[in-house]
């Protein structure tokens, strides 16, 4: 179960930081939707390499550590983007997303099986999976309604932020 809140919490931060990224620079960052779109190409091309990146770093120095220190990067990213539109600010969120973005399931997957062994990984996976999707849907929609309210994605961003470095690097 704290794996599978752990995942939740990743599927929860990441997928605002993904919907809304091109939205946000548009609307506050004064970025063309060419621009924004752009910075979201070469955040995809950087980010192939994170999950390899991390595993890595995992092997070396252990998964609970490397969980830690993906989701402390991931949340100042996520939260340097919500309250700053400085184009230095921007670029470093950038870059701290794409060097991290896809470590997480990659992480997951390997816990499981150091957790279950190879025969209940796949279960546990699958349980750890449905409970990321969660949070993975919970994201947008609690995005949306403070982007609604307060016309904004900002806030929004800030708690993408405090969600990945509570529970995510603070559950690892």
């Amino acid at each position: 179960w704290q794996l599978a809140a752990i995942y939740c919490a990743f599927g929860f931060s990441y997928i605002i930081y993904s919907t809304f990224f091109v939205k946000h620079l548009v609307k506050e960052g004064a970025f063309t939707a060419a621009a924004a779109g752009s910075l979201w190409m070469k955040i995809g091309i950087v980010s192939l390499a994170s999950g390899f990146i991390w595993g890595g770093v995992s092997d070396r120095f252990g998964r609970r550590l490397t969980l830690g220190c993906i989701f402390t990067l991931q949340g100042i990213s996520f939260t340097l983007f919500g309250i700053s539109h400085n184009l230095t600010v921007i670029y470093c969120s950038s870059i701290l997303f794409a060097l991290t973005a896809w470590s997480i399931p990659a992480l997951m997957a390997a816990l499981a099986g150091d957790a279950f062994g190879p025969r209940l990984a796949p279960a546990a996976l699958g349980l750890m999976t449905v409970i990321f999707g969660i949070g993975q849907a919970m994201g947008p929609y609690l995005a949306g309604a403070l982007a609604d309210a307060t016309q904004s994605f900002s806030l929004a961003f800030v708690i993408a932020g405090v969600v990945a470095l509570a529970l995510g690097a603070g559950g690892s």
